[in-house]
């Protein structure tokens, strides 16, 4: 792997990490910045339908993170990969005991990777690489 591909990858992955950062603070403003602000934008939460617009999906996350407090999301396993200007990262988010798996495209605008995509849905069976051992409890 050459640098310049790994440096991308990093990127595409912090991007990625800078989401479900913004998702777990319920960050409105953080949300905002990651997602690009292009004709083509599509979002899909579990059980919507498809939005496709921009105003469209930051009502979503406005409505989702609205005095929602932290959300308890967290990415797992999460492959980036890279399809020239368009970065891809699938991976399993997990909300307390509801695993899903996600699927979330970027592309690159002024040297940084921005959301155009988001897609989760639940799983049939959770498969075991998928799996991450329940935070221990607070004495």
């Amino acid at each position: 792997m050459t640098d310049k591909l790994a440096a991308d990858l990093a990127a595409l992955q912090f991007a990625n990490d800078a989401f479900y950062e913004a998702f777990a603070a319920a960050d409105l403003k953080a949300m905002a910045a990651i997602w690009a602000d292009v004709p083509t934008i599509f979002c899909c939460h579990p059980g919507w339908p498809p939005l496709t617009s921009h105003a469209e999906v930051m009502a979503s996350w406005r409505d989702i993170l609205a005095d929602a407090g932290p959300i308890p999301v967290t990415c797992t396993v999460p492959r980036p990969h890279l399809l020239g200007e368009v970065g891809l990262v699938c991976c399993y988010e997990r909300f307390a005991n509801q695993h899903l798996v996600a699927t979330n495209l970027f592309i690159r605008s002024s040297r940084q990777w921005r959301m155009f995509h988001h897609h989760a849905g639940p799983l049939a069976r959770m498969p075991e690489e998928a799996v991450v051992p329940d935070a221990p409890s607070r004495p």
